[in-house]
């Protein structure tokens, strides 16, 4: 093998390794911003009152409790006592309240109400589900929309509890607290304080975390709304400490803001870096697509080349044909002028000659052909690695199955509210990566987007909530770059295509989907 075939095999092995880099680059998890936890969630038993414990956690080992629950109709009735609560501020001078929450099973996290200030607190609090578990938590205001880390109770069962509860646990995200920790210029200056009322710390927390989280430059406009109402909340609240009432509403205004302008900033910014990131890999997989095109091109020529000298083999041999007939005749007038042997030799050193050129050219287009061969199967390897990348790709993302009709990708209920077909944050960020995925997939691939529910409910309203699902899906992955020609139907099934029983919640939560069927059909035809 020449230098020129040894340095266009380095170029192609280069370009394939470059598209499988781009094609196996991933959109970066948004998980920075929290962790998981678990707590015990508990079924309560329809028309009865159910008593759980609230047991201090090791933060707060000290703090008792009891919440009574009472579930009628899809409404749960709670009522909460808790003791030796300490201040909030005793877990980081970011903490002003305590929340209190409700954890299903999915994982939705619910702030229910604000704990009042004391050592000892007593509310009321109600709830759609009827399977969760309650936690109470040290937060900076009262607005926040997860959970932080600072647990300090939790439910767990009494010896006697009511006959029928059923337990289970969540699974749920907690917010990491990276912005509730001072940083180090705050360190020196920033001290617990216990003399200004708790809903103007709240207000200014809020502020300072929103602040922190890039909302001057992704949510100017909400950031100074709440920059506007905080100063007017300042010249109100001490002229007033004897009457909360009269700034407790605008307190709330900014703590309402404040998180507004944060979500904001979080989820801008985390788009922003996302664009951002798919621009570079579609910038790295054109420049991977135009090496390859030079490498497609130098084989061409290569394979041009190998003709040409095929063909000047055979003219070589027509010449050598033609001179071994010139040699015949030669030796037959040297027989006739007496040089017979001297003529044999000569034809028999020609024919020797073109057998050798003959062997050399058939050991040519031997190579030539296990060349050509070996380009094939490099295709299509290729391919199907393609294929596997996009499936492992979707996989760890999405739930995915790959069936004769293509790849399955299945969205779950939880990624709507219920009843709606208003998708999620957590779904846009899924559907965002799934059309990363799609954008950077160099073949041509073809979608259907299917809404299904579970049996519950009327036929009509069914098949309403899983077409506008479906629905919601479809726009979304236009809006993120997938052309829309490429979406072949968006359908809603309804009941009618159920995948696990609808006699229990937990087949019916499987029966709540929305599938994006991948239609690979024209890539596999290829191969």
């Amino acid at each position: 093998m020449n230098m020129k075939k040894i340095w266009l095999l380095l170029m192609i092995a280069m370009v394939v390794s470059t598209m499988a880099g781009v094609l196996n680059a991933q959109t970066p998890e948004n998980s920075e911003a929290y962790i998981t936890r678990n707590t015990l969630a508990v079924r309560y038993v329809e028309n009865k009152r159910t008593t759980v414990n609230m047991t201090g956690t090791s933060l707060a080992p000290r703090v008792t409790g009891k919440a009574e629950v009472e579930y009628k109709k899809n409404d749960a009735r709670i009522k909460v006592k808790v003791q030796n609560l300490d201040h909030p501020q005793t877990y980081g001078t970011y903490y002003t309240t305590f929340v209190i929450w409700a954890v299903t099973p999915e994982g939705q996290t619910d702030n229910l109400i604000e704990l009042p200030t004391g050592y000892t607190a007593e509310l009321q609090a109600r709830s759609s589900a009827q399977t969760f578990g309650i936690i109470i938590t040290a937060e900076p205001h009262s607005s926040v929309k997860m959970p932080s880390q600072k647990v300090v109770a939790e439910t767990t069962l009494p010896k006697n509890v009511t006959s029928g509860v059923q337990t289970a646990q969540a699974e749920y995200k907690s917010d990491r607290g990276a912005l509730y920790e001072p940083t180090e210029s705050e360190a020196a200056t920033l001290k617990a304080d216990y003399t200004t009322p708790r809903l103007v710390l709240g207000a200014r927390r809020s502020l300072d975390i929103a602040r922190r989280a890039g909302a001057k430059e992704f949510a100017a406009q909400e950031w100074q709304e709440a920059q506007t109402k905080l100063a007017t909340l300042e010249q109100l609240w001490p002229r007033n400490l004897k009457n909360e009432s009269k700034y407790s509403g605008l307190s709330k205004d900014v703590m309402r803001l404040g998180q507004v302008a944060r979500d904001l900033a979080t989820e801008r910014e985390y788009q922003a870096r996302i664009d951002n990131e798919r621009q570079a890999r579609i910038r790295s997989l054109e420049e991977a697509r135009a090496q390859a095109e030079r490498a497609q091109a130098e084989a061409e020529r290569t394979r041009l080349e190998a003709e040409r000298a095929k063909a000047e083999a055979e003219r070589a041999k027509a010449e050598a044909e033609r001179a071994a007939r010139l040699a015949d005749e030669e030796r037959l007038r040297r027989e006739k002028a007496g040089r017979d042997a001297e003529a044999a030799r000569a034809r028999a050193e020609a024919e020797r000659i073109a057998a050798e050129r003959e062997r050399m050219q058939a050991d040519a287009a031997r190579a030539q052909a296990l060349t050509a061969q070996k380009q094939a199967e490099d295709a299509r390897k290729e391919r199907d690695s393609a294929l596997q990348r996009l499936y492992v790709s979707l996989s760890e993302i999405l739930d995915t199955k790959r069936e004769t009709r293509g790849f399955i990708v299945n969205l779950g209920d939880v990624l709507f509210d219920t009843g709606k077909a208003t998708l999620k944050p957590a779904a846009r960020e899924k559907l965002s990566k799934l059309s990363g995925i799609l954008l950077a997939y160099p073949g041509e691939l073809t979608l259907e987007v299917e809404g299904h529910t579970d049996s519950v409910g009327s036929d009509e309203l069914n098949n309403r909530l899983s077409q506008n699902r479906a629905e919601s899906v479809r726009d979304y992955l236009v809006s993120a770059g997938v052309k829309e020609n490429r979406i072949k139907g968006v359908r809603g099934f309804g009941k009618t295509k159920p995948i696990a029983t609808n006699d229990t919640a937990a087949g019916r939560q499987m029966n709540r989907r929305v599938e994006i069927v991948i239609d690979d059909s024209q890539t596999r035809a290829q191969q």
